[in-house]
């Protein structure tokens, strides 16, 4: 059982979890794994729920799922190992009970796969995309508290009044201060876990707005990626575990290529499908006659018409008619 404690908050506040929820057979079941798998299956009733809406199947999205998911597992938990400095032994990268997925590593890994089934059955990887996106914005505001379980994924000393702090945090602190980072391990530290949980509860709730009122396939899913890439650019500047390459932190840089890429895609798509739509239309017009050139003669004849008309009947009521003589 760890105290996690909020010096400033409240005069004082303090609370108690642990990271085992229960044991089954004396094998612990961690809270870390639970959290993360209440926020995966409500995704997937809510993707399932919603399937027909975009065009897809139940069936496909069960099959995408089974391969996907596997994959994402593998690759978030090879990302992690990859950028995080240890001499690792097999068992050690094989054991993901205690955390360590990077999540960025899972959405590579699980796009990926998708894209390719998308592309074997014939089917729109960017409408798939426009289903899944909202609901992986909700899976991952839930699993972060994950992370709030095994006092992890927090930032710097901060005295703002939502600051934690807690043994386990000391210890990191003052592992870190040993190693010449500018850290206090006796003060509260930024909850970081907490800012992205939620950024995510926000984003996921402004694609649910915005899904309903969809321009172009695409859209929900390149802001969805572009959004996540925006907010964790900034979060992950406040971490003090990130994952680094040099002197540069790893999810900062993809959150910046996320915002830029996808924000560009989608940018991109709506030009293209505006385009393509007025292409359409004046093919359209064109057929029936009825094109934009032809309009605009059309509409000069009609007030030329009327022009004359009313002149007409201006005449008639100045000269009169033989009856009125």
């Amino acid at each position: 059982m760890t105290t996690v404690s909020f010096p400033n908050l409240f005069g004082g506040f303090e609370i108690n979890v642990s990271r085992v929820a229960f044991s089954v057979f004396g094998i612990d079941i961690y809270w870390y794994g639970l959290i993360i798998g209440v926020g995966f299956a409500l995704a997937v009733f809510l993707v399932l729920k919603n399937s027909k809406r975009h065009g897809l199947k139940e069936d496909d999205v069960i099959n995408i799922l089974l391969i996907a998911v596997p994959v994402a597992i593998i690759f978030a938990r090879l990302f992690y190992v990859a950028f995080y400095t240890k001499n690792w032994t097999f068992a050690e990268i094989i054991n993901i009970r205690d955390g360590g997925l990077a999540i960025y590593g899972g959405i590579i890994g699980g796009l990926a796969s998708a894209a390719v089934y998308a592309k074997v059955k014939k089917l729109s990887f960017l409408a798939m995309g426009d289903l899944a996106g909202p609901y992986f914005a909700l899976a991952q505001a839930i699993g972060r508290w994950g992370n709030f379980v095994n006092q992890e994924a927090f930032g710097y000393n901060t005295n703002l009044p939502w600051g934690m702090t807690s043994i386990p945090i000391s210890n990191e602190l003052n592992i870190l201060a040993s190693q010449g980072v500018d850290v206090n391990p006796y003060l509260p530290v930024h909850p970081t876990f907490l800012y992205e949980s939620i950024w995510n509860f926000l984003v996921f709730t402004l694609l649910v707005i915005l899904s309903r009122k969809k321009k172009f396939n695409g859209q929900i899913f390149c802001l969805y990626m572009a959004l996540y890439g925006f907010g964790r650019m900034f979060i992950e500047g406040l971490r003090t575990d990130s994952l680094m390459l040099g002197g540069i932190r790893i999810s900062q840089l993809i959150g910046l290529l996320f915002f830029l890429i996808f924000g560009s895609v989608m940018l991109f798509i709506y030009l293209k499908d505006r385009k393509d739509k007025k292409n359409a239309k004046d093919l359209k017009d064109i057929e029936t006659g009825k094109s934009e050139f032809a309009s605009i003669l059309e509409n000069k004849m009609s007030v030329e018409n009327k022009d004359t008309t009313t002149e007409e009947d201006v005449e008639l009521e100045t000269t009169g008619t033989p009856e009125d003589e």
